[in-house]
């Protein structure tokens, strides 16, 4: 090897080293993973000072351009989160009866008379609502509130020409290509399997997973080595698509949901997807907003912080009937989170839906302007707006420039038509609620191959 090609090998090698310490965001933020590593780890209640201790040499080691001592520093401090993990994981439900065991009484509502007359058109909203709200967020992912008003004022249309090709909308699509490979009765390994074949690459509690399952690492442990970021908002935001294939049946969802979230996450990174499908479920009944999400919480254990996150974040609705306050709020209360955990997040998105009182603009505009992890929780918002009110709910301005189709960067399925993704998902839901006897019909005690 030449001299050059040293050079250039060395260089890639350091740039990849001193991204563990900081890199950057599409959106312009600045990411500390390291940092924000030590500091989940403390979120799960977990002794960290060893490795905060090593955070400052880090810190130097960074900015005097030392990566080789920075690599080094790095694996001292996974090591202490690795052993700090392994304290939380016995109390961690594995499978969908552990967690069933945990959720309060009568949790199953009587299945639909049928499947409402305009599935597919709520179906198209929610999809159509998804992508507008993580095409909405995109551009100022990771601001703060002060940052989004100081720099746009009060936005009120695309920051720039949306698209949809985005993390939150990838996942879903696999889930759907795995009921397509393994029918109703797809595993979590399975899925993860899926995610191993079509996805090129993730991000945080995602990526760690990914890299587990290709080392063989499969679900549910898959969620815990190498990975304090499993209370993050990454399940939270692939949960809609359980929602959308389960209409009615939020127990469905939630068992659906369950068999997701454990590849990457754990404790309310979990609670935050299943949450998430059973409210999406719940929309196709129709239910005023407020009873809706009061209604999801029965498919998350009542001591989960995320039934805490949500009771709070309404009740702040109630007080103060305008979003300011209530954001003032949710920053005070979420202080010690990252920007991309679940609960700010889901905080976000109950203050868009309540204080938008079923009007899909004012829903995600209000979400929007809340900050944290805004393409996740606009999209949250967005799409659950958009099963309540279906595409004519939309208006038109922030329907057409999301075009026909979505793109993608999930391999073997970078475009996908509208019509096809809603008949894709609209022919899953008929199938897996048809009554018994009538095919591949699944009940929420299992599931059919």
């Amino acid at each position: 090897m030449d001299t050059d090609a040293r050079q250039s090998q060395r260089d890639q090698r350091y740039t990849a080293i001193a991204s563990m310490w900081q890199m950057r965001a599409e959106s312009g933020v600045v990411i500390h993973p390291m940092q924000a590593a030590v500091d989940a780890a403390a979120n799960l209640g977990l002794d960290v000072e060893d490795a905060r201790a090593l955070l400052d040499r880090a810190a130097k080691l960074y900015h005097d351009g030392a990566y080789d001592g920075l690599l080094v520093c790095s694996a001292k401090i996974n090591r202490i989160l690795r052993r700090e993990l392994a304290k939380i994981r016995e109390d961690e439900p594995a499978t969908w009866d552990e967690y069933r065991r945990t959720l309060p009484d009568n949790v199953q509502h009587p299945p639909l008379d049928a499947l409402p007359q305009d599935y597919a058109d709520r179906v198209r909203g929610a999809w159509l609502g998804k992508c507008i709200g993580t095409a909405l967020g995109d551009p100022v992912e990771g601001w703060t509130r002060k940052a989004i008003q100081e720099t746009y004022g009060r936005i009120d249309r695309y920051v720039r020409p949306p698209q949809t090709e985005n993390d939150d909308t990838a996942y879903p699509i696999l889930v759907l290509h795995a009921l397509d490979e393994y029918g109703m009765g797809f595993t979590s390994e399975d899925l993860a399997l899926e995610w191993l074949a079509h996805l090129p690459f993730a991000y945080t509690a995602e990526q760690t997973a990914l890299d587990n399952i290709r080392a063989g690492v499969m679900p549910p442990e898959s969620r815990w080595h190498g990975n304090p970021c499993g209370a993050w908002v990454g399940a939270q935001m692939r949960g809609e698509v359980h929602g959308l294939i389960a209409p009615g049946r939020p127990d469905v969802a939630a068992e659906f949901a369950f068999r997701d979230a454990i590849l990457s996450h754990y404790r309310e990174g979990v609670d935050g997807e299943i949450y998430t499908a059973a409210a999406v479920s719940l929309a196709f009944r129709k239910l005023p907003v407020d009873q809706l999400l009061r209604e999801a919480l029965r498919y998350v254990p009542a001591s989960s912080p995320i039934a805490e996150t949500v009771e709070q974040t309404m009740d702040w609705c109630r007080q103060y009937g305008d979003w300011r306050p209530v954001i003032e709020k949710i920053e005070g209360a979420m202080a010690r989170f990252h920007w991309i955990h679940a609960l700010p997040n889901l905080a976000c998105a109950v203050c868009g839906l309540i204080l938008g009182e079923g009007e899909f603009e004012s829903t995600i505009l209000t979400t929007l302007a809340c900050g944290y992890d805004t393409d996740c929780s606009t999209g949250q918002a967005g799409a659950l707006a958009g099963t309540a009110l279906g595409p004519d709910g939309i208006p038109e301005v922030w329907r057409r420039p999301i075009g026909d189709a979505l793109d993608t960067y999930v391999i073997g399925f970078e475009r996908i038509e509208l019509d096809r993704l809603v008949d894709w998902t609209v022919d899953w839901g008929r199938r897996i609620l048809a009554p018994p006897g009538a095919g591949e019909g699944r009940s929420p005690e299992g599931g059919t191959r």
